[in-house]
């Protein structure tokens, strides 16, 4: 058969399918009993594996069969690990660009990121992993405090500023971005914190602090130290707990009231509560306080202390 010249011998014009018009002659799209059996049987397999039998009468069964397809393989929240950033650090590499009003923090491409991504809103999601985008924030607000955040919506990675604090109560649907403040909280399965953004006035430079995101993270401080206040930097996307791996009488002076206080509330010698600078063990900071008083000496002893944070 010869074809008019607009149309070539496959049927497709642009790649398209196109219809038989017989004032022109244009013949239409050949499409062989094959394909088309084919194509029907593959989303009839995607509607019988969610365990509905097809029906001709309904326009949206395919719809709902992928939903009930991808939440097959969905966990309680409780069950699913913590967002990991793949990197050395566990932190993506956020730069801030100084501008109009508080200026702007941007966002690379390329990183590699493992976070869940909700399937049943507020109960159930499936891990994923996805490489991100470059971004940029829209322009941030002057003498302002700002958390970079990150959730998987609709299947890719999108990243939100939002104002808030470093107190921010998780919500109860364990993921932001819904209104203007109280952004500040912890990382949780479904929304990782990525960095805390201050910014001054108008255009200055907004201070980052990039936060680490790994499913486990640990730290170890340790001491030879009398009296006093003594910390490790952490800048964790988590707040930790402190664990004392060990004491040890380090001068050799018989001590009297002496150890170390690492958790949320400590009481000192004299039943007073007793807190660093700053508090105790934080996302950024985990702090410990050392007592170690020498038995009939009136000065500190010193002692050994070993601390471990870990999320």
């Amino acid at each position: 058969m010869d074809y008019p010249k607009s149309v070539p011998s496959s049927g497709l014009v642009n790649g398209k399918f196109v219809d038989e018009n017989p004032l022109t002659g244009t013949p239409g799209s050949l499409i062989p009993a094959t394909w088309g059996n084919a194509v029907t049987e593959e989303l009839l397999t995607v509607i019988r594996a969610a365990g509905m039998v097809p029906s001709e009468s309904e326009s949206n069964q395919l719809l709902r069969a992928l939903k009930s397809v991808l939440s097959q393989d969905a966990l309680p929240f409780a069950a699913l690990a913590f967002p990991t950033v793949a990197t050395v650090d566990g932190r993506v590499a956020v730069t801030a660009a100084s501008g109009l009003a508080g200026g702007i923090v941007s966002v690379p491409g390329g990183v590699l990121i493992s976070l869940c991504e909700e399937v049943t809103v507020g109960l159930t999601a499936r891990p994923r992993g996805l490489s991100t985008t470059a971004w940029a924030s829209p322009t941030l607000d002057i003498n302002s405090t700002y958390f970079l955040r990150l959730q998987v919506r609709d299947g890719a990675l999108v990243f939100y500023t939002q104002k808030g604090a470093d107190t921010d109560a998780i919500p109860a649907a364990m993921k932001g971005g819904t209104g203007g403040s109280g952004g500040g909280f912890d990382s949780t399965c479904i929304d990782m914190l990525v960095a805390k953004v201050v910014t001054a006035g108008a255009g200055t430079l907004p201070k980052l602090t990039l936060l680490a995101n790994k499913a486990r993270l640990e730290a170890v401080g340790v001491w030879s130290a009398a009296n006093g206040n003594y910390s490790v930097t952490l800048n964790w996307a988590r707040k930790p707990r402190a664990y004392i791996a060990g004491i040890y009488d380090y001068d050799g002076n018989v001590k009297t009231d002496y150890g170390v206080v690492s958790e949320e509330i400590g009481v000192g010698l004299s039943g007073a509560q007793i807190v660093p600078e700053g508090g105790f063990t934080d996302r950024y900071m985990g702090r410990v306080i050392i007592n170690a008083w020498a038995q009939n000496l009136s000065t500190a002893g010193v002692i050994n202390a070993r601390v471990r944070w870990e999320v």
